[in-house]
Protein backbone atom coordinates (compact mmCIF):
# COMPACT_ATOMS: atom_id res chain seq x y z
CA UNK A 1 0.00 0.00 0.00
CA UNK A 2 1.32 3.40 -0.96
CA UNK A 3 2.19 5.50 1.95
CA UNK A 4 0.93 8.84 1.80
CA UNK A 5 4.33 10.45 2.25
CA UNK A 6 4.83 9.34 -0.64
CA UNK A 7 2.79 12.05 -2.44
CA UNK A 8 4.48 14.72 -3.10
CA UNK A 9 1.93 16.94 -4.76
CA UNK A 10 -2.25 17.41 -3.91
CA UNK A 11 -4.14 18.51 -6.43
CA UNK A 12 -8.09 19.45 -5.79
CA UNK A 13 -11.18 20.47 -7.85
CA UNK A 14 -12.43 23.64 -6.88
CA UNK A 15 -16.68 23.67 -7.26
CA UNK A 16 -18.26 21.20 -4.56
CA UNK A 17 -14.79 20.47 -3.44
CA UNK A 18 -12.99 23.07 -1.92
CA UNK A 19 -15.89 25.50 -2.11
CA UNK A 20 -19.46 23.88 -2.75
CA UNK A 21 -22.36 25.39 -5.59
CA UNK A 22 -25.13 24.37 -2.75
CA UNK A 23 -23.60 26.88 -0.12
CA UNK A 24 -24.35 30.18 -2.20
CA UNK A 25 -26.22 29.46 -5.68
CA UNK A 26 -29.97 29.43 -4.67
CA UNK A 27 -29.97 32.54 -2.46
CA UNK A 28 -27.80 34.05 -4.40
CA UNK A 29 -29.26 33.56 -7.74
CA UNK A 30 -32.75 34.52 -5.98
CA UNK A 31 -31.47 37.57 -4.67
CA UNK A 32 -30.24 38.63 -8.48
CA UNK A 33 -33.95 37.72 -10.00
CA UNK A 34 -35.11 40.32 -7.63
CA UNK A 35 -32.39 42.85 -8.38
CA UNK A 36 -32.22 42.68 -12.44
CA UNK A 37 -33.98 44.82 -14.30
CA UNK A 38 -35.56 41.76 -16.55
CA UNK A 39 -36.65 39.62 -13.79
CA UNK A 40 -37.00 42.26 -10.81
CA UNK A 41 -41.03 42.36 -11.85
CA UNK A 42 -41.44 38.03 -11.72
CA UNK A 43 -42.05 36.55 -8.63
CA UNK A 44 -37.94 35.35 -7.44
CA UNK A 45 -38.64 31.87 -6.47
CA UNK A 46 -40.70 30.48 -8.69
CA UNK A 47 -38.21 31.97 -11.60
CA UNK A 48 -35.66 30.13 -9.53
CA UNK A 49 -37.54 26.53 -9.87
CA UNK A 50 -37.86 27.04 -13.51
CA UNK A 51 -34.43 28.22 -13.71
CA UNK A 52 -33.04 25.60 -11.80
CA UNK A 53 -34.86 23.29 -14.40
CA UNK A 54 -32.99 24.83 -17.13
CA UNK A 55 -29.72 24.52 -15.10
CA UNK A 56 -30.22 21.11 -15.12
CA UNK A 57 -30.83 20.72 -18.76
CA UNK A 58 -28.22 22.97 -20.50
CA UNK A 59 -25.67 21.30 -17.64
CA UNK A 60 -26.32 17.93 -19.13
CA UNK A 61 -25.24 19.39 -22.70
CA UNK A 62 -22.38 21.24 -21.37
CA UNK A 63 -20.92 17.46 -19.95
CA UNK A 64 -21.88 15.91 -22.89
CA UNK A 65 -19.40 18.44 -24.59
CA UNK A 66 -22.43 19.66 -26.90
CA UNK A 67 -22.17 23.51 -26.03
CA UNK A 68 -19.56 25.49 -24.42
CA UNK A 69 -19.69 26.73 -20.49
CA UNK A 70 -20.38 30.15 -21.56
CA UNK A 71 -23.81 28.99 -24.05
CA UNK A 72 -24.57 26.55 -20.59
CA UNK A 73 -24.92 30.33 -18.54
CA UNK A 74 -26.44 31.87 -21.66
CA UNK A 75 -29.43 29.31 -22.40
CA UNK A 76 -30.14 29.15 -18.78
CA UNK A 77 -31.23 32.53 -17.94
CA UNK A 78 -32.56 33.00 -21.95
CA UNK A 79 -35.03 29.97 -21.69
CA UNK A 80 -36.14 30.87 -18.09
CA UNK A 81 -37.15 34.21 -19.41
CA UNK A 82 -38.94 32.77 -22.11
CA UNK A 83 -40.94 30.69 -19.99
CA UNK A 84 -42.13 33.70 -18.24
CA UNK A 85 -42.97 35.10 -22.00
CA UNK A 86 -40.45 37.94 -21.88
CA UNK A 87 -37.68 36.94 -24.42
CA UNK A 88 -34.13 39.11 -24.16
CA UNK A 89 -30.84 38.79 -26.14
CA UNK A 90 -27.62 37.38 -25.17
CA UNK A 91 -25.78 40.57 -23.33
CA UNK A 92 -28.96 40.80 -21.41
CA UNK A 93 -27.58 36.79 -19.92
CA UNK A 94 -24.41 38.02 -19.56
CA UNK A 95 -25.19 41.12 -17.87
CA UNK A 96 -27.68 39.04 -15.38
CA UNK A 97 -24.63 36.71 -14.69
CA UNK A 98 -22.31 39.50 -14.33
CA UNK A 99 -24.45 40.23 -11.44
CA UNK A 100 -25.23 37.10 -9.42
CA UNK A 101 -21.77 36.77 -9.85
CA UNK A 102 -20.96 40.18 -7.45
CA UNK A 103 -23.70 38.88 -5.62
CA UNK A 104 -22.37 35.18 -4.98
CA UNK A 105 -19.21 36.38 -3.71
CA UNK A 106 -20.96 38.02 -0.68
CA UNK A 107 -22.65 34.82 0.03
CA UNK A 108 -19.09 32.80 -0.14
CA UNK A 109 -17.84 31.75 3.34
CA UNK A 110 -14.27 31.19 4.45
CA UNK A 111 -14.28 28.51 6.03
CA UNK A 112 -11.68 28.04 9.13
CA UNK A 113 -11.32 23.99 8.67
CA UNK A 114 -10.42 24.31 5.10
CA UNK A 115 -8.04 26.63 6.19
CA UNK A 116 -6.55 24.64 8.59
CA UNK A 117 -6.58 21.69 6.59
CA UNK A 118 -4.54 23.17 3.50
CA UNK A 119 -2.34 24.91 5.73
CA UNK A 120 -1.49 21.32 7.38
CA UNK A 121 -1.30 19.76 4.44
CA UNK A 122 1.53 22.72 2.51
CA UNK A 123 4.08 21.72 5.33
CA UNK A 124 4.28 18.46 3.64
CA UNK A 125 2.89 18.86 -0.19
CA UNK A 126 2.88 21.26 -3.17
CA UNK A 127 -0.82 22.06 -3.27
CA UNK A 128 -2.76 22.93 -6.54
CA UNK A 129 -5.94 23.35 -7.83
CA UNK A 130 -7.23 21.86 -11.50
CA UNK A 131 -11.05 23.27 -12.31
CA UNK A 132 -12.93 23.38 -15.18
CA UNK A 133 -14.56 26.96 -15.58
CA UNK A 134 -13.63 30.28 -16.79
CA UNK A 135 -10.86 32.10 -15.35
CA UNK A 136 -12.10 35.25 -13.69
CA UNK A 137 -15.11 33.35 -12.33
CA UNK A 138 -12.71 30.80 -10.51
CA UNK A 139 -10.57 33.10 -9.43
CA UNK A 140 -13.24 35.54 -7.87
CA UNK A 141 -14.47 32.11 -5.97
CA UNK A 142 -10.28 30.79 -4.98
CA UNK A 143 -10.40 35.08 -3.63
CA UNK A 144 -13.77 34.43 -1.78
CA UNK A 145 -12.34 31.70 0.19
CA UNK A 146 -9.44 33.16 1.39
CA UNK A 147 -7.22 30.73 0.16
CA UNK A 148 -5.03 32.48 -2.75
CA UNK A 149 -2.19 33.26 0.22
CA UNK A 150 -1.93 28.93 0.65
CA UNK A 151 -2.33 28.44 -3.05
CA UNK A 152 -1.67 30.88 -5.12
CA UNK A 153 -2.36 31.62 -8.88
CA UNK A 154 0.45 29.82 -10.59
CA UNK A 155 -0.79 26.83 -8.86
CA UNK A 156 -3.93 27.10 -10.36
CA UNK A 157 -5.26 25.51 -13.52
CA UNK A 158 -8.31 26.46 -15.20
CA UNK A 159 -9.75 25.11 -18.32
CA UNK A 160 -10.68 28.28 -20.23
CA UNK A 161 -6.78 29.47 -19.36
CA UNK A 162 -5.33 26.22 -20.07
CA UNK A 163 -7.27 24.71 -23.61
CA UNK A 164 -8.29 21.74 -22.22
CA UNK A 165 -11.07 20.54 -19.91
CA UNK A 166 -11.26 17.78 -17.37
CA UNK A 167 -11.23 14.85 -18.08
CA UNK A 168 -8.77 16.04 -20.83
CA UNK A 169 -5.36 14.33 -19.92
CA UNK A 170 -3.85 18.05 -21.03
CA UNK A 171 -4.71 19.66 -17.85
CA UNK A 172 -3.88 17.19 -15.57
CA UNK A 173 -0.17 17.14 -17.54
CA UNK A 174 0.21 20.83 -17.01
CA UNK A 175 -0.31 20.92 -13.11
CA UNK A 176 2.19 18.22 -12.94
CA UNK A 177 4.57 19.10 -15.36
CA UNK A 178 4.61 22.66 -13.50
CA UNK A 179 5.69 21.15 -9.86
CA UNK A 180 7.97 18.73 -11.85
CA UNK A 181 6.54 15.56 -9.84
CA UNK A 182 5.46 12.48 -11.89
CA UNK A 183 1.76 11.04 -11.72
CA UNK A 184 2.18 8.48 -9.64
CA UNK A 185 3.72 11.24 -7.26
CA UNK A 186 0.60 13.17 -7.46
CA UNK A 187 -2.75 13.03 -5.36
CA UNK A 188 -5.73 13.99 -7.13
CA UNK A 189 -8.93 15.39 -4.51
CA UNK A 190 -12.27 15.69 -5.70
CA UNK A 191 -16.43 15.10 -6.12
CA UNK A 192 -16.37 14.67 -9.44
CA UNK A 193 -16.04 10.72 -10.82
CA UNK A 194 -15.42 10.88 -14.45
CA UNK A 195 -13.22 14.07 -13.66
CA UNK A 196 -11.51 13.80 -10.48
CA UNK A 197 -11.04 9.90 -10.43
CA UNK A 198 -11.26 8.55 -13.87
CA UNK A 199 -9.23 11.01 -15.58
CA UNK A 200 -6.49 10.97 -13.59
CA UNK A 201 -6.04 7.29 -13.12
CA UNK A 202 -5.97 6.87 -16.94
CA UNK A 203 -2.48 8.75 -16.24
CA UNK A 204 -1.37 6.79 -13.61
CA UNK A 205 -2.73 9.51 -10.78
CA UNK A 206 -4.49 8.51 -7.31
CA UNK A 207 -7.51 9.85 -6.38
CA UNK A 208 -9.45 10.69 -2.99
CA UNK A 209 -13.26 10.85 -4.47
CA UNK A 210 -15.44 12.97 -2.15
CA UNK A 211 -19.15 10.93 -2.36
CA UNK A 212 -21.27 12.85 0.10
CA UNK A 213 -24.08 11.58 -1.46
CA UNK A 214 -22.88 8.00 -1.02
CA UNK A 215 -23.43 6.79 -4.54
CA UNK A 216 -22.14 3.34 -5.82
CA UNK A 217 -18.71 3.55 -7.79
CA UNK A 218 -19.57 4.00 -11.17
CA UNK A 219 -16.65 1.45 -12.09
CA UNK A 220 -15.36 -1.07 -10.16
CA UNK A 221 -12.18 -1.37 -12.12
CA UNK A 222 -11.16 1.72 -10.79
CA UNK A 223 -9.84 2.18 -6.73
CA UNK A 224 -9.95 5.41 -5.60
CA UNK A 225 -6.66 5.42 -2.64
CA UNK A 226 -9.27 6.86 -1.03
CA UNK A 227 -13.62 7.66 -0.72
CA UNK A 228 -14.69 10.35 1.72
CA UNK A 229 -18.08 12.56 2.75
CA UNK A 230 -16.38 15.82 3.32
CA UNK A 231 -13.15 17.23 2.13
CA UNK A 232 -12.66 17.86 6.18
CA UNK A 233 -12.75 13.83 6.46
CA UNK A 234 -9.18 14.10 4.49
CA UNK A 235 -7.02 15.09 7.24
CA UNK A 236 -7.80 11.37 9.22
CA UNK A 237 -7.59 9.73 5.66
CA UNK A 238 -3.83 10.95 5.79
Amino acid sequence: MIRMSFFKLILFDLDDTLIHFDDYWETSAKETFCKHATTKEFDCNKMFDVYREQDKFFEDLYHKQEITIDQYRINRFIHTLAHFGKFVDEDTAVDFENLYRGISRTHMNTSSQLMDLLFKLRQQHFLGIVTNGTTSWQYDKIDALGIKSIIPAESVFISEKVGFEKPAPEIYYCAIEHFQVSPDQTLFVGDSWKNDVEGPSKLGIRSVWINKKGLPIPNKDIKPYGIISNINELNDLL
